[in-house]
């Protein structure tokens, strides 16, 4: 096989895989047995209702509408008028139900899957580990390790790793062997992309189409007039479910006929479809020809002729700002948060940009080189020397705004900011100069080190001095106990903690006389394995200053409890810590992202519940999962939060429908409490 075939077919390889792990409800012990459960229901019967709940022991299951996003990404199962049916990969799988095979079928489908088997291969590693070595090797700017403890997640219910302690994993056997069948992409086959199909030709557009591209190439005032509506489609293959849509509607339907078939056909409620009408209008594929009829577009007449997702884009562009720009502003690599800033010239807001982008990655136009960045294809190139493109300029005076929260920083909270920073810096130098400010050896460190657990809420004190420990510290237990640590803070100028810096028998004393649980060594670095090892066999935690700024800085910024932050006072307790720093980072950012689709929604679509706004995100970066939006409104909507209101219940929590009562208001309320009371401790 020649070196271009070679390329051309691991780029395709790339091209069908996805960068995100879908959500499958029920909990990671139970993936595997749900999977294979449905499977086997649907090979004996595909008539269930997506509302209905399947029945499978042992396990509290979900409607089946809440699988279908993982198994039909997965290639098992598609969706048929309003029926699941086995593809033929999910007959195969159905036949031959092992779990090494439901692997490979997910290395097909799932970008950096195999890859990261790989790295664990090459040394065991926690999830951090793992993490950072994925986003090194493919230069990945993933903010959180999600994305890598996902893979892992089903890496091991597939057996193919094991954990080994200390929170670090290794291959299994199966994962060996089953990684040499595997076709993995190389970074460096990632660049050579670049150099397959740049010789390439597109079909040339209908008559209709055209027509609508010399108009806008034409006419300046169609270009303004370009729509920026709120976009949604039934995910996932969008561009075919629109096709579908069209093609019933080619010749005169009526309202409530066109939403019937919509509703069976993507398994969707009659709100969700009454908002995707105004944008088949927009998008110039539906036009009403009477009260309550409607009917395709000649140009989506034609595009439905040609089946070409290329015609779609094409009279996407005339219709709706920022498509064919899109391709052009990623002639070259960009990342998705620059695209967003460009989008901004054109009237779109993030949300509105994702879409098209997504169109535009199914067309094939754009590609994703990297995690959250964006390249168009050769034919996407190629595509755009046909296209009028519009300079950003004419939408100035856009009154599209983007959905943003700006926070104006009050002066005090700078004040707090320029204090931590220093504090941090001073931490960090006296963990290296063993003299710092002038002081009698260690001091420095150890007054630093009281100072960060203060900071963190924790009652601290430093005792130093011959015959006790360096730090004392004490927090209240969720069961009003008290518990006491002692921290011996360990300053040099090498950088590096060594086992022969500890005394055991020091240690010991110290513990018995403050009667304390937990022990910790406090060091810039700590050397070899011995150290780690003995750290593990005695019971105390290593602590570097690094990590110590890292959780007290997320400790202030995510309103980690005390509980919470102590267990990096247990032996290997700093991963712990990590772990509910990512998952309150991601709540975080889910919180940012149902605010900012409720405020952008509200208006046109009324009151949202938790599976309305799983179908509005679930094509999204975070695509967070239905258990997650419901718990997200369960908290926003508790009595002294007050952010969103109940309008509708109902007794199943996901229909639930809320309104978002207004913002400004709400936040300086909760601002003003969290000041006082933190005031009440200054």
């Amino acid at each position: 096989m020649s070196i271009d075939k070679d390329s051309q077919y691991y780029k395709n390889v790339w091209r069908m895989q996805s960068w995100s792990v879908p959500d499958i409800p029920g909990g990671k012990k139970n993936y595997y047995l749900i999977v294979t459960s449905l499977i086997k229901q649907l090979a004996s019967n595909h008539s269930f209702d997506p509302g209905s709940c399947p029945n499978i022991d042992g396990v509290e299951t979900r409607p089946w509408r809440e699988y279908f996003p993982y198994l039909n990404s997965m290639g098992l199962i598609v969706n048929k008028a309003g029926e699941y049916y086995l593809t033929e990969v999910g007959e195969s799988f159905c036949e031959n139900m092992v779990e090494s095979v439901l692997a490979t079928i997910m290395q097909k489908r799932i970008r950096l899957f195999g890859e990261l088997l790989e790295i664990i291969q090459t040394e065991p590693d926690t999830v951090q580990g793992v993490n950072e070595k994925l986003c090194a090797r493919f230069d990945l700017d993933w903010a959180e390790v999600h994305n890598t403890r996902r893979r892992m997640d089903w890496l091991e219910v597939l057996g193919l790793i094991e954990g080994i302690g200390g929170r670090r994993w290794q291959l299994t056997e199966t994962g060996k062997a089953i990684l040499l069948t595997w076709d993995l992409i190389t970074p460096e086959l990632i660049l050579s992309f670049e150099s397959v199909d740049t010789d390439v030709s597109i079909s040339p557009s209908p008559e209709e189409i055209s027509s609508l591209l010399n108009s806008l190439r034409e006419d300046v005032e169609l270009q303004k007039e370009r729509s920026t509506y709120n976009i949604w489609v039934p995910s996932p293959n969008r561009i075919e479910n629109l096709r579908s849509i069209v093609s019933f509607a080619k010749d005169k339907v009526g309202k409530y006929e066109l939403f019937d078939f919509i509703c069976r056909e993507f398994n969707l409620k009659t709100s969700s479809v009454e908002s995707m009408l105004p944008f088949l209008r927009v998008s110039g594929l539906v036009e009403e020809v009477g009260r309550n009829v409607y009917q395709s577009t000649p140009a989506a007449k034609a595009w439905c002729e040609t089946n070409d997702a290329i015609d779609f884009i094409r009279i996407l562009h005339a219709k709706m700002r920022f498509v064919g720009e899109i391709i052009n502003f990623a002639s070259s690599d960009t990342t998705r948060n620059a695209l967003y800033q460009e989008g901004k010239k054109y009237g779109m807001n993030v949300e509105k940009t994702r879409w098209i982008v997504g169109f535009l990655l199914e067309a094939g136009l754009v590609e994703e080189p990297h995690y959250l960045h964006i390249k168009a294809t050769a034919t996407g190139l190629e595509l755009i020397k046909e296209l009028p493109l519009a300079d950003p300029d004419i939408y100035h005076n856009s009154d599209v705004v983007e959905n943003e929260v700006v926070s104006d920083k009050e002066p005090h909270m700078e004040v707090v900011q320029n204090k931590e920073h220093t504090l941090f810096e001073q931490l960090k130098k006296a963990s290296l100069d063993p003299v710092a400010e002038g002081k009698a050896s260690g001091v420095a460190f150890e007054e630093r080190i009281a100072e960060v657990f203060r900071f963190m809420g924790f009652s601290a004190k430093r005792i130093g001095g011959s015959g006790d420990t360096d730090v004392v510290i004490h927090w209240r237990k969720n069961n009003g106990d008290i518990a006491t640590a002692i921290v011996d803070g360990k300053s040099k100028s090498s950088g590096a903690v060594s086992h022969s810096d500890i005394s055991d028998v020091a240690i010991d004393t110290h513990k018995d006389k403050n009667n304390a649980e937990f022990v910790a060594i406090v060091g810039a670095d700590f050397s070899g394995d011995t150290i780690k090892n003995h750290a593990t066999k005695k019971g105390f935690a290593l602590i570097k200053v690094e990590d110590l700024e890292n959780i007290a800085i997320s400790a202030r910024k995510l309103g980690l409890s005390l509980e919470e932050i102590a267990l990096m006072f247990k032996t290997n307790g700093i991963n712990d810590v990590y772990e509910i720093i990512d998952q309150r980072t991601r709540e975080s950012q889910v919180i940012s992202l149902v605010v900012a689709t409720m405020t952008r929604e509200q208006e046109a679509l009324g009151s949202l519940s938790a599976r309305d706004l799983y179908l509005l995100l679930r094509t999204t970066d975070l695509s967070p999962s239905l258990d997650e939006l419901i718990e997200i409104f369960d908290l926003l909507s508790q009595k002294e939060i007050q952010v969103t209101s109940v309008v509708n219940k109902s007794s199943a929590k996901e229909n639930v429908t809320y309104e978002l009562n207004p913002i400004k208001p709400t936040a300086n309320r909760l601002r003003l409490l969290a000041d006082s009371i933190e005031g009440g401790v200054r």
